[in-house]
Formats: structure tokens, sequence, C-alpha cells
């Protein structure tokens, strides 16, 4: 059944070419999109001011005829409107917060104010429906008809995982995590992530070297963020410089080992083309090489 989002910016400038594209391939999918004007007032690389995002989000959930509020892209700048949210006056039309990478701060602490959150394709991407090979198109297709199906309400999706080492047959807690260098990023701030007990922490990276992943998850371990953690389970990492025969699945393993937290992965969630969503807080089950994650 066809229906509105209304469209954010709150972390980096976005091309307008870009979200022109964005827009036109969910109205292709049936959506109709609600942005509000200007989108970007440009200060330095963020999409705005502090006030202007925060005042935008705050519209965005206010607004009676949509149905989710959807990131136009990540970047930088999401961790700067926590303290300033509003959160009860979210509550009053409460409705998921979609997006990915910087985003994953605010996916967290929906969750934490009992909100809804996807994390999910961001809305740019979607232009990817518009161009590109027959196959990429389908995998984005796929993954934007999962996302708006998470929003119209339960849905069971299941992924592919690959056990690392001597990680158990099955697990069961909350999905939580996101970008690894965000949530490093918040350690030691009133924004910190921390891992509810027996949470499955999804993590994923773009374009950052093994020695940053590490020191990243160095971080997050001896910042307390993933003591009560049940897994770790890895996602794409788009473009991440590996350091001779070293997989990163060792050096996540090693780094890990204080903890005793097991490690899974082969997710087909993060940047690049395969990002598929799924509902932040969500309970997942890893069973036979596959996560599957209630709706």
């Amino acid at each position: 059944m066809p229906f509105a989002v209304s469209l954010i910016a709150p972390s980096s400038f976005t091309a307008p070419e870009a979200v022109a594209d964005g827009i036109r391939g969910l109205e292709a999918l049936g959506v109709t999109v609600r942005v509000a004007e200007p989108l970007h007032a440009p200060r330095r690389y963020l999409a705005g001011s502090r006030a202007h995002r925060l005042a935008q989000l705050h519209a965005a959930f206010d607004d009676p005829e949509t149905r989710a509020v959807w990131a136009v892209r990540g970047g930088y700048g999401a961790a700067q409107l926590i303290d300033g949210i509003d959160w009860p006056r979210l509550a009053r039309r409460a409705k998921p917060l979609i997006g990915y990478s910087d985003v994953t701060v605010l996916l967290d602490h929906c969750h934490r104010h009992g909100l809804p959150a996807i994390h999910g394709p961001v809305a740019k991407a979607a232009g990817g429906l518009l161009s590109g090979a027959d196959a990429e198109r389908a995998v984005v297709r796929r993954q934007f008809e999962e996302t708006l199906a998470l929003i119209q309400g339960p849905t069971s999706l299941d992924y592919p995982l690959t056990p690392y080492a001597d990680a158990p047959a099955s697990l069961e807690g909350p999905v939580v995590g996101g970008n690894l260098a965000t949530l490093a990023s918040l350690v030691g701030t009133p924004a910190a992530f921390v891992a509810p007990p027996g949470a499955l922490v999804i993590l994923e990276d773009v374009g950052e070297p093994y020695y940053r992943l590490e020191r990243a998850l160095w971080q997050l371990v001896h910042g307390g963020a993933l003591e009560r953690a049940g897994a770790v389970c890895l996602g794409t990492f788009e473009g991440c410089a590996p350091y001779g025969d070293s997989s990163l699945e060792a050096i996540v393993a090693e780094t890990l080992a204080p903890l005793g937290v097991p490690l899974f992965s082969g997710l087909p969630v993060g940047h690049g083309l395969h990002n598929r969503p799924w509902r932040y807080g969500a309970t997942g089950r890893i069973e036979c090489g596959r996560l599957s994650i209630a709706g």
C-alpha cells in the first residue's frame, strides 16, 4: 500500500543531484517523499547548523502524514543532536527512523527511548534503482523492498552468517550495533554505546585500514561497550585495506579474546552494494549458519 516518508539530513551535506535521484528511486517504488525546505543549509561539511538539523528532525516526526523518517545519508554530525532531541515529542508520533553509518548513533538512542528504528540503506541509495547493471539494481531493489516491508509491520528476515573458530552453533539476543568507527567515537561521552546483555552486536565500516579498525574495536572493548555482549557479527568492510596476510576476523577475534565474546562474519550489511535492513533492537537468533531477526 502506498505511503509517505519524511526525508531528513541529520549529518553531512549531500549533493542535490544525489538527493533527487534517491527521491526518484523511492517514488518508483510507490513511496511519497516529503522533504522539508530547505533540506540543506550547508555549514562546513554538515547539512546545516545543529539547530537546523534538530528542527528538521522534530518536524519530520511531527508530520502526521508520514510513516517513517528516512536519513538521506550519513557522514558526520548525528551525535551532535543527541542532547537536543525532545524524545517525548518524537514518541507522540512514533515512527521508525531509517539509516546507517553515522546515523547509527540516532538508531541506538531511538531504541533506548522505546522508539522504532531500522538499520538500512539511506535514502540517496535508492538512486541505485534507476541506473547500473540489472543485477546490481535487483540487489538494491530487494533491500529497499525489505525496508519498506519493515516500515509497514512485523517482518522476519534472515541473513547468511559464518561462525569463526569455536563460536557456538546457536545464540539469541537483541540485535544492535552498526558502524564501528561511529560507535568507537562515542566512548567516554554521554551518548556512549553499551551493548545490552546477550546482544548480537553487528559491526561494519568503510574505507578504514585494518589498524584503524583494530584501534576502534580496542576502544569499544576497553571502554566497556561489549562487556555484556553475546556475540559480535561482522558485516561488510568495504574498501578497508588489509595488512599483510592478517584476516580481519583474526584481528577482531584477538581483540575480543579478553571478553570471551564469540565472533561471526559474512553478514550482507554495511557500505557498498549489499546492505540489507534489520530492525534495531529486535530479537535475533543465530542457528545453522543463519541470523534470523524477528519483525
